[in-house]
């Protein structure tokens, strides 16, 4: 992409050309001599946010743009009266890497709301930057509609407008590792693509509760009680790894300690958490060989299907006196991560509805302590958000105006625009 740097070079005397195409307007910058290099609006909003700026101006059915932040000003008004203003201001420090993102074309999805399905699960991307955006995603992943009217019901003005319980937990169940695999690689931080980003697979709480109702899980007596059956392996496996990380590193069930480390978090944590995904995507990987594709899609389908009910769950058991030892935490969120435990006959149950009665049912419990330790594997080598903030107001933007742009030479030695899907045939 050319960077906002890039456009302010050769912004003398341009000539302007917009063509339209599905979902996105094509906006063509040209000179007679050089050629400029050709962008689309998905492509420059996607780079002014790169740089740590937000869009406090974002029209296009007008032409006009205004991005700030990070010391930078982006101003860009289209044709009939034409500008282009670029006003950078560096800034030395950490304030400055904190503000900036990873940089991906995968990344990219997030700022218009786009969450990037991991591919080597046979995921697809999600869309969940508006209300509606969430609605249709759960009712794709639960078309009896139950889950989303639980969302609805949850997200009530009198409740908790913003918030997306339990299914935001899609985000690290689904998406894939954008920061790469060098841990010598600190950037860490992402766009925020959606009201609500954070849950149990991000809080303290959740880390804890799942480490000991894990422990309970293994010390259950069909595991300790002759005759015993045998623990199965990677829930054995998710114990060990879970243990090391929290003896050799404080930030892995701290939160707080985490997010403070921001976009410099430690390489040998970035690279055992990193190693760990990887341990339980290769799982995952081998039932898909084994089972079919979509063992893992209706896995996590099955678990947000139930995952959505923690929070009004929760409250009701903390009303009626039932809550369970949240060990000196947050009790509502402790109890959240206790329910999930609760809730693992009913995805058994669900698993088996779809079709995976072959599967033993030790089988899909193990299944389902692997994909959410995943998930907090995913989260600590991510980050979204300062300190203990629940909703921020991301600088997303409409998802139509994402689109991955091709750059070609063309006869005169510039460049066109290519849309997404089309780069076969240029």
């Amino acid at each position: 992409m050319a960077s906002p740097e890039h456009l302010a070079l050769r912004t003398k005397s341009p000539t302007i050309t917009t063509t339209t195409v599905p979902a996105c307007t094509m906006v063509t910058f040209t000179e007679k001599k050089p050629p400029f290099h050709a962008t689309n609006l998905g492509e420059l909003a996607a780079g002014a946010l790169r740089h740590g700026m937000t869009w406090t101006i974002f029209r296009p059915e007008e032409g006009v743009f205004l991005a700030e932040g990070n010391g930078h000003t982006l101003r860009l008004q289209l044709p009939p009266s034409y500008t282009f203003e670029y006003s950078p201001q560096p800034v030395i420090g950490s304030a400055v890497s904190n503000s900036l993102y990873v940089e991906s074309p995968l990344v990219d999805k997030l700022f218009f709301g786009i969450l990037p399905g991991d591919p080597a699960l046979k995921l697809p991307d999600y869309h969940m930057g508006t209300s509606s955006d969430v609605y249709h995603t759960m009712y794709t992943l639960d078309p009896t509609g139950i889950a989303t009217k639980k969302i609805r019901d949850n997200r009530h003005p009198s409740l908790a407008p913003k918030c997306l319980f339990g299914f935001s937990d899609i985000i690290p169940l689904a998406c894939a590792m954008l920061r790469g695999f060098d841990p010598q690689n600190t950037f860490a931080r992402l766009p925020i693509p959606a009201e609500y980003t954070v849950g149990l697979l991000t809080h303290q709480e959740g880390f804890v509760i799942f480490r000991h109702r894990l422990d309970d899980f293994i010390a259950a007596p069909q595991y300790t009680v002759t005759p015993a059956l045998p623990v199965p392996y990677m829930i054995d496996q998710i114990r060990e790894m879970y243990h090391a990380m929290m003896r050799d590193f404080p930030e892995w069930e701290d939160e707080v300690l985490a997010n403070k480390q921001m976009n410099n978090r430690s390489p040998k944590f970035l690279a055992r958490t990193l190693e760990n995904w990887t341990i339980c995507t290769d799982y995952f990987k081998g039932i898909h060989e084994t089972t079919g594709p979509t063992f893992y899609r209706d896995l996590m389908a099955a678990h947000l299907k139930n995952a959505v009910n923690w929070w009004h769950q929760a409250w009701h058991r903390m009303r009626a006196g039932k809550e369970r030892d949240n060990y000196g935490l947050r009790d509502y969120i402790a109890e959240g991560m206790h329910l999930y435990w609760d809730y693992i006959e009913l995805i058994v149950e669900d698993m088996e509805s779809k079709g995976w009665l072959g599967v033993p049912r030790e089988k899909l419990r193990e299944a389902w302590v692997v994909m959410i330790f995943r998930g907090f594997c995913w989260w600590r080598c991510h980050w979204m958000m300062e300190g203990d903030g629940m909703c921020e107001a991301p600088p997303r933007l409409p998802s139509g105006y994402y689109i991955r742009p091709v750059d070609i030479p063309d006869a005169e030695g510039g460049f066109v625009v290519v849309p997404a899907g089309q780069e076969a045939d240029a």
